[in-house]
């Protein structure tokens, strides 16, 4: 999606234009078929383990926050993350 944004300042076409606007509907009908069958998945499953996998990609989303802070630091020069890449 985000190569078809960046084509799309360089192109003005109308037939682009509408390449750009069916991407954009695709992902929303994309999205709309996961949640309707997401939705019969967590009516099949118990509040606890809903709650769990909650929890787990949680600190799944922190990791990848700190990793990508620790990335822009080391990129600004900030010394003392010896990160070992």
């Amino acid at each position: 999606m985000t190569a078809l944004l960046i084509e799309a300042t360089a192109r003005s076409t109308w037939t682009w234009r509408s390449t750009v606007a069916d991407a954009y509907l695709a992902v929303i009908v994309l999205d709309l078929v996961c949640i309707l069958l997401l939705e019969r998945v967590l009516r099949a499953t118990h509040h606890a383990t809903v709650e769990l996998l909650g929890r787990l990609l949680g600190l799944l989303l922190a990791a990848v926050s700190i990793d990508l802070v620790l990335d822009g630091l080391d990129v600004l020069g900030v010394e003392g993350l010896a990160r070992g890449h």
